[in-house]
C-alpha cells in the first residue's frame, strides 16, 4: 500500500514538446517517437473516477513473466492549486495496492474475471498503449535522478504519450511519495522545482485529469 499525492495534465503538442526537451536535456528520451511498447489494462469503469484498476504490462524477472494488478483509491479531492509560471492543476491523494502476478494470459483472464460484472467479459478492459520518460525529485537532497534511484522522499515526473483505441493523448503526471508522511510538504517543493526549471505556463486546471478521469471521458466523448 502506497499513498501518494497526484496531478496529471493532458497536453497540446507544443506543450508535449516543450516538456520533452526538458527530459532531453536530463539525457532522457524516448527510444522510437512513433511506438507504444508498453500495454496496460485498464478497467472500463465510465463515469467512476474515484477508483483505478489496471493490469500493468508483463516484464520479465528472473526468466519468468511477471505482472501487476494495482488499485488506486481517491483519498481526498484537494481542489485547483496555483503553481510557479502560472500553471494551474487538480491535485488528488491516492491509495495504490499493488499485487504481483503471473503474466501470462491464462492467469491474466483469471484476474479479469473477478472484475467484470458479467462473467469474463474481455470488453470491460481497455488496452492503452504507452511510451513514457520519467525522472524522480530527490526533495531530500533537492534534485533530480534517474527513475531507477530509490529515494524515500520525493517525486516520480513522468511525461506519457498513450494512445487508446486509435485516439492519441499526451501527458505531465507528478506522482509525490513519502516515507515519513510528508507527501504534501515534498509535492510542495516538487512543484516549486519544476516549474521553475521546465519553460512551460499555462497549464489549466481544466486539462489536469486523473487516468480514471481521462479514461472515462475518452468513451463518453468528451
Amino acid at each position: 500500500m502506497q499513498k501518494s499525492i497526484e496531478t496529471r495534465w493532458l497536453l497540446s503538442s507544443n506543450e508535449f514538446k516543450t516538456i520533452e526537451h526538458w527530459f532531453n536535456q536530463k539525457d532522457v528520451y524516448f527510444k522510437n517517437t512513433a511506438d507504444f511498447p508498453r500495454q496496460d489494462y485498464y478497467l472500463k469503469l465510465v463515469k467512476n473516477t474515484n477508483l483505478g484498476i489496471k493490469i500493468r504490462e508483463p516484464k520479465l524477472v528472473n526468466n519468468e513473466q511477471k505482472s501487476k494488478l494495482e488499485i488506486k483509491l481517491l483519498l481526498e479531492d484537494n481542489g485547483s492549486q496555483k503553481f510557479n509560471n502560472n500553471n494551474q492543476g487538480i491535485v488528488n491523494t491516492w491509495e495504490k495496492f499493488s499485487f504481483e502476478t503471473i503474466g501470462n494470459e491464462p492467469e491474466t483472464e483469471k484476474i479479469i474475471a473477478l472484475f467484470t460484472f458479467n462473467g469474463c467479459d474481455l470488453q470491460s478492459w481497455i488496452k492503452v498503449e504507452k511510451d513514457r520518460l520519467l525522472v524522480k525529485f530527490d526533495t531530500i537532497k533537492n534534485t533530480i535522478v534517474s527513475a531507477e534511484t530509490m529515494i524515500g522522499e520525493g517525486s516520480g515526473i513522468e511525461l506519457t504519450k498513450f494512445k487508446i483505441e486509435n485516439k492519441i493523448y499526451y501527458s505531465l503526471g507528478i506522482e509525490t511519495f513519502s516515507t515519513s508522511k510528508k507527501e504534501k510538504d515534498n509535492f510542495n517543493q516538487t512543484t516549486n522545482y519544476i516549474f521553475n526549471d521546465i519553460k512551460i505556463s499555462g497549464l489549466s486546471s481544466l486539462k489536469s485529469l486523473s487516468y480514471p478521469e481521462i479514461i472515462s471521458n475518452h468513451f463518453l466523448g468528451y
